[in-house]
């Protein structure tokens, strides 16, 4: 973990826990190893199963804050953690970008490829349904996210990246109205059989 996020883990936990945080932390970051040999990634090498074990602190943490304050709150402490964290590496990504010289649907795409390379979406599979000036409509049909924390045992922490993408586009990209076409939970991690993803230009 970088030194930014364990300043935030730090700040969270003892908010919600008190002066018990570093032994939940330490649990978590001893316990996070056997999480991780539960699941497929652990038999193979390579990208994706070092993406992997990035998220193995997830269910770790997870499963010692439900021991001291239940899973309702622990959970809400997960949300306040991974969509802070989630939405500050899509901005890193962002921010990485020389984007002075493009707008509206160069900007969004020239974003897409570059997470196609660097980001999650490398691991994920994303069909494009539509892209024009002004609409940029896809669907993921495997997300990474998903498949982990379901063998993780904690399908529930998926949805909160899903959450992610509900903070991170409208406020990077204010030139559309991002929505997943009429629910919110028309992802994967809901159920459904594919995550939708929809930019709409907004009227000048």
């Amino acid at each position: 973990m970088k030194n930014n996020e364990i300043q935030t883990i730090r700040s969270v936990l003892s908010a919600n826990i008190g002066w018990s945080w570093p032994v939940v932390l330490v649990k978590a970051l001893t316990g996070k190893n056997a999480v991780f040999k539960r699941t497929r990634w652990s038999e193979n090498s390579g990208a994706e199963s070092e993406f992997v074990k990035r998220l193995t602190i997830a269910p770790a943490l997870y499963h010692e804050i439900g021991r001291k304050i239940g899973k309702d709150n622990a959970y809400k402490v997960m949300e306040e953690l991974l969509v802070t964290f989630g939405c500050k590496e899509q901005w890193d990504h962002l921010n990485s970008l020389n984007l002075a010289e493009k707008t509206g649907m160069g900007r969004l795409m020239a974003f897409n490829d570059l997470m196609d390379q660097v980001g999650a979406p490398r691991f994920n599979q994303r069909e494009y349904v539509k892209q024009d000036d002004n609409t940029c409509h896809f669907v993921i049909t495997r997300c990474v996210f998903n498949d982990f924390y379901a063998e993780a045992g904690t399908p529930e922490l998926a949805k909160l990246f899903c959450e992610v993408d509900h903070r991170f586009f409208p406020e990077a990209f204010p030139d559309f109205n991002f929505h997943r076409g009429g629910s919110k939970e028309n992802t994967i991690a809901f159920g459904k059989d594919h995550c939708e993803f929809v930019f709409e230009k907004r009227a000048a």
